[in-house]
């Protein structure tokens, strides 16, 4: 499943993160997560790598599983303190349903790295998208990364000036990454600023039509994979409507 068209791969995005957002049950939500991470080991991706890169993510995430199970009534209660239900059946189960949904999105969202941002640009232009949501998607795509490194050089910085982001309280964290954001911020601008005057330099969008060196092409397999996700996802959809 390497060699599939970008279009396809836009294909599986979209059915996975659809069913993502209508299931409702933990259980079926759990199976759509290990049925993701199984087309991901498909197209030969490492998952695992990946994952231990969103680890810090994790007391964000437990965080908001425990705050939804507070302010989610009903069901039996499980846990309480000094009269506040902490835990409750209710909550843990739209508590799970959200794990499982962001786990999902997460997981689909890397089959993006399978392909060159260009092809995915050319694919959805090829799928009738005007080239301005089109190029607005690759540079979305470029600038992820440029933000990322921002952020990294940004924390060396003051950890080189004996800053220990350790040994902070959180008051003062708080206070800290405000401070940080804000150059950050004005960066990310700069660099905006720039990409415009390039592209009003190179005379972008003089020409209504555009020509390409290559084009896309699907393959037999790209229309059994897309049949098969579209088909799925319709009668998934489709009984859970009628139950």
């Amino acid at each position: 499943m390497t060699g599939l068209d970008p279009r396809t791969k836009i294909v599986i995005i979209i059915c996975l993160s659809t069913l993502a957002v209508f299931l409702n049950e933990p259980w079926p939500l759990l199976l759509l997560f290990v049925f993701t991470l199984v087309v991901l080991l498909l197209m030969r991706i490492n998952f695992f790598r990946m994952a231990m890169r969103f680890k810090k993510l994790l007391p964000l995430l437990l965080l908001m599983l425990i705050i939804q199970s507070v302010f989610t009534a009903g069901g039996e209660v499980m846990f309480s303190f000094q009269g506040v239900h902490i835990l409750t059946t209710n909550g843990i189960h739209s508590s799970l349903c959200i794990l499982f949904r962001l786990l999902t999105f997460f997981s689909s969202a890397m089959i993006i790295m399978t392909s060159n941002s260009k092809d995915y640009v050319l694919a959805l232009v090829q799928l009738k998208i005007p080239y301005e949501i089109a190029f607005m998607v690759l540079v979305a795509l470029r600038f992820l990364p440029v933000f990322i490194e921002e952020i990294r050089d940004t924390l060396v910085a003051m950890q080189l000036r004996g800053i220990d982001l350790q040994r902070i309280p959180w008051r003062h964290k708080i206070k800290f990454y405000t401070h940080l954001f804000a150059p950050l911020l004005s960066s990310v601008m700069l660099k905006a600023h720039q990409l415009a005057i390039t592209m009003e330099a190179r005379a972008f969008r003089i020409y209504r039509r555009r020509t390409y060196l290559r084009l896309l092409q699907y393959r037999v397999a790209d229309y059994v994979v897309m049949g098969f996700f579209v088909i799925a996802t319709i009668a998934v959809l489709t009984r859970g409507f009628l139950y």
